[in-house]
């Protein structure tokens, strides 16, 4: 039998196309946008698979109980540490859209540790005061200094590769601690202490649960090199917020670039804010949570999650598998 696949999402005609061409014809696409209010419970009743970017935006908790033939939730995201857990169906497979973003969130990392490496952003602001600071700071060179990735999966795999192309060395952590990538070393999280000491540049790239919460704090980045760069690009509670700002400070050498925040308006609403002036520091670079977006991002990340469904109705090899319990207390 034929398998349903329901897309929770709002989905242009363009993402239509792209769900399409990854799914292949392996199950029937239907849009939850498309179901007429009296048919809605229908569709989502009928789902083998669910295709969503924000699960609990998109299906009211009071429709959770009409999945009972679900067997796939497949993200449109990567992190899935938004989803009510505890509230939702038990049954499905839970999968994330591992590295269906990455390329693009690769180069947006390469783009912030070259803008700190080079030292962009103070310069920037110099000139823009009328000072012409030629020798003003000391750029760094990013050939044979060692990038550590704590999280080596779509995005931390693509940033290691830009990054060996600057002549950089490649250790790797990862859950398993093998990979058949080309690093200088690979380990488990168990190794990052032994590894930080001599690391250059730390990128944080794993996803958030109850087991990576506040992974780097004061004692990881006391054990971290004076003019050392941690680069986080998945989400900010990784890192102890206090424990980072404090040891920037203390530390000016010591640089951080930043695509995610404590508080930002990305995950549930409210305002972005921080608790410490982060951005009154010259030794940090920042962005607003945007480096998934490119042209056509969208698009090629929903074709992914849709392959990826696909590959899960085919009894084929799959990604992004998810456990319930590493998000659950």
């Amino acid at each position: 039998m034929k398998k349903t696949l329901v897309v929770t999402c709002s989905a242009p005609a363009s993402v239509r196309t792209a769900v399409e061409e990854g799914v292949a014809g392996y199950a029937d696409i239907f849009y939850l946008d498309d179901a007429v209010p009296e048919k809605r419970a229908d569709m989502l009743s009928s789902a083998h698979g669910l295709l969503s970017f924000f699960f609990n935006r998109e299906v009211r908790e009071e429709e959770y109980p009409l999945l009972k033939n679900l067997e796939l939730f497949q993200a449109i995201s990567t992190g899935l540490d938004y989803l009510p857990f505890d509230k939702m169906p038990q049954k499905p497979v839970l999968a994330c859209n591992a590295g269906g973003w990455a390329p693009q969130i690769a180069e947006h990392t390469m783009a912030l540790l070259l803008a700190l490496t080079r030292r962009i952003i103070p310069l920037h602001n110099d000139l823009m005061k009328g000072v012409f600071n030629r020798h003003g700071y000391s750029p760094m060179s990013l050939r044979g200094k060692i990038l550590t990735v704590a999280g080596y999966g779509g995005i931390g795999r693509m940033t290691a590769d830009l990054a060996r192309g600057f002549g950089m060395k490649i250790r790797a952590l990862n859950t398993s601690g093998k990979t058949d990538g080309d690093v200088d070393f690979m380990g488990t999280l168990k190794d990052l202490e032994t590894v930080l000491p001599d690391t250059d540049v730390l990128l944080i790239s794993l996803p958030l649960n109850r087991h990576t919460r506040g992974v780097i704090g004061k004692k990881e980045l006391s054990l971290m090199k004076k003019n050392a760069i941690l680069l986080n690009v998945a989400r900010a509670p990784l890192v102890a917020e206090e424990d980072l700002y404090l040891h920037l400070k203390e530390n000016p050498d010591f640089q951080v670039g930043l695509d995610v925040w404590w508080k930002e308006p990305t995950w549930g609403g409210g305002d972005f804010a921080l608790d410490f002036p982060f951005l009154e520091l010259p030794n940090v670079a920042g962005s607003p949570h945007n480096s998934n977006r490119c042209e056509r991002d969208m698009e090629m990340a929903a074709r992914a999650a849709a392959a990826n469904a696909a590959a899960f109705f085919k009894g084929e090899k799959f990604g992004g598998l998810i456990r319930r319990e590493d998000y659950m207390e």
